[in-house]
């Protein structure tokens, strides 16, 4: 339910800047590949899911509550765990009605560090219309880049991300006044022609970006090519996970759609 229109948009990227911002919402992206899979994963049906910020947690969490067990540490499933942070598997799987824990190590940290600050939901391509649609009913919004290195590090995939949700949510919100970082991303553009000066120049703009990504090249060195083409793939989901609860290094999520 839409309760007002954007008047202000931010774009932190990193999460250390978002610490600094005042908003009423908060949109976290990893495209690469947390939030991709949370949207997967909530479009198939999932009741809820926990993130978690240490696998040892996640783990405990699972084992007490019958979650199933998603995870990955440089890319892979940690021994013991269910599935791994793959949107491409989780497209796959019959979840619905389900519960699982998640254990990744920068769309969880990004995601706890916003809960509790405001509203708080997680964005990708995969919901970019349906999360660009909730967004535009808080009247302050802070688009969140989880990044890379534990989010010390500027991810571009991310950034790529966000540019799209500013367009998106600038549509639904005529006056929209952008911050600096949100102003660069409404108006740069051609720079994915640099980035992936090797892919074929008729692929899409988000393609292009997540694939030229440093993150997505490392992704493609494990075999997850896959899950590269699938996080930049718009709107395969309408859900739009949200933080309905916190504590310690977890956060519980639901869905709206």
């Amino acid at each position: 339910m839409l309760r007002g229109m954007t008047m202000r948009l931010e774009v932190a990227l990193l999460p250390s800047e978002a610490e600094a911002m005042e908003a009423d919402a908060f949109l976290v992206i990893d495209v690469l590949r947390a939030t991709t899979t949370i949207a997967t994963l909530f479009e198939g049906g999932l009741a809820d899911l926990l993130v978690v910020d240490t696998i040892e947690a996640a783990r405990e969490r699972a084992r007490t509550e019958g979650r199933v067990l998603f995870g990955e540490v440089g890319g892979l499933p940690p021994e013991g765990f269910d599935h791994g942070n793959s949107p491409a598997e989780a497209a796959g799987l019959e979840v619905r009605g389900g519960r699982a824990a998640l254990f990744t190590t920068n769309g969880t940290r990004a995601l706890c560090g916003a809960a509790g600050r405001g509203a708080v939901a997680a964005a990708a391509f995969a919901n970019a219309r349906a999360a660009a649609g909730w967004a535009a009913g808080y009247e302050r919004v802070a688009l969140v880049c989880a990044g890379n290195a534990g989010g010390t590090r500027f991810a571009l995939e991310d950034f790529a991300a966000a540019a799209r949700l500013v367009r998106l949510i600038a549509r639904e919100s005529p006056g929209l006044e952008l911050g600096d970082a949100a102003g660069v991303a409404a108006e740069i553009t051609g720079y994915e022609d640099w980035i992936a000066p090797g892919l074929p120049q008729r692929t899409d703009r988000s393609a292009r970006l997540v694939a030229g990504a440093h993150h997505a090249r490392g992704l493609k060195a494990l075999g997850l090519g896959a899950d590269i083409a699938f996080a930049a793939r718009e709107d395969t989901s309408g859900a739009v996970p949200q933080v309905v609860g916190h504590g310690e290094g977890w956060a519980l999520l639901r869905a709206e759609r």
